[in-house]
């Protein structure tokens, strides 16, 4: 129980403040927006180059690590594909938005933030390299799943420029702010670049700030979000079904991956794996769910579930990785 008042509730604390100053009318609903630009395009990438960029480069190149996670997304990925497939005679490529509902979780404004707060800033290394692995694989699946069944219906003999569909994945999985600062710091480690001053005082000053305003911002927005609780757009046995899988069968997974086909020497990159895995649904899925107009409807409900169920599933999953012994760095 020692966890509890150490760990999980000091950081869910933190989102019920931030959902009570919403439903208390102290912050406009809208603030919301602002503080997760300020988070993902600031203070996150600050934050994720400060901490890759000083890491020893064998961590960046731990194989177990890499091969771990890689198993674990295609494995409950295409659990996912299966599962709707055959017993809910869901269509491809419609089934692989379902595998990404239950993989892809909220690591960058949750996850992250939630593992420095809990174990300290080298937290940062292995929670990144997770969400660099998760993009990269996830987010390639999904654009190729769809698009490639585009150039099908637009008849298959037809040859096809394929720069397009290479340019979207890149754009999408290396462009963004958080996998960029990432591979920065990638190459700043690999080089053995000396960090100059300014830089380094910018990013360990700004850096710390992604997790509380992550946190805040995350129950501020869950307190705008009453209109999604009457969505009646989706059937009871694929609710349950998708929460069983993202909250449940992902980190259990997990602990298989890290502790027995993987074992990781080092504990807090496999508990940072488990906590990962146990994260909601990332709101990214619901940007992929409009650009391809599947589930639209639908996927609000579940990443609004999934992030309010997560606050037991993520604490019994810190149990069970941790114990009693735990340092909050």
């Amino acid at each position: 129980m020692l966890i509890l008042f150490q760990v999980v509730i000091p950081i869910f604390a933190i989102i019920i403040c931030g959902f009570l100053a919403g439903r208390l009318s102290l912050l406009p609903f809208s603030g919301t927006s602002s503080l997760n630009y300020f988070v993902y395009y600031f203070s996150l990438p600050a934050l994720l180059f400060f901490s890759v960029s000083t890491a020893p480069v064998e961590q960046l190149a731990n194989v177990d690590f890499i091969l771990a996670n890689l198993f674990l997304i295609l494995t409950c990925f295409i659990l996912t594909v299966l599962i709707f497939k055959i017993f809910f005679k869901k269509k491809f490529p419609e089934v692989s938005m379902y595998g990404m509902i239950t993989t892809y979780g909220n690591t960058g404004f949750l996850g992250i933030p939630l593992l420095v707060a809990a174990f300290g800033q080298e937290a940062a290394v292995p929670a990144a390299i997770v969400t660099f692995i998760y993009d990269l694989t996830i987010i390639t699946l999904i654009i190729v799943s769809f698009e490639v069944t585009k150039v099908f219906h637009k008849r298959q003999q037809e040859k096809r420029n394929i720069l397009p569909l290479i340019g979207l994945i890149v754009k999408s999985v290396l462009f963004n702010p958080i996998n960029a600062s990432l591979l920065l710091g990638i190459i700043v480690a690999i080089s053995r670049v000396s960090i100059p001053q300014p830089i380094y005082v910018f990013t360990e000053t700004l850096g710390p700030a992604a997790g509380p305003t992550a946190l805040f911002a995350l129950g501020l927005g869950l307190s705008s979000e009453r209109n999604v609780l009457k969505n009646k757009h989706y059937q009871l046995s694929e609710f349950i079904t998708l929460l069983s899988l993202k909250l449940i069968i992902l980190p259990l997974l997990a602990i298989l991956f890290v502790y027995v086909l993987f074992p990781l020497e080092n504990e807090l990159w496999a508990t940072s794996v488990v906590i990962l895995s146990a994260l909601p649904t990332g709101a990214l899925v619901y940007v992929f769910a409009e650009k391809y107009n599947t589930l639209v409807k639908q996927v609000p409900l579940y990443i609004l579930a999934t992030t309010a169920i997560s606050i037991i599933t993520i604490s019994i999953f810190l149990v069970l990785t941790m114990g009693g012994d735990i340092g909050t760095g």
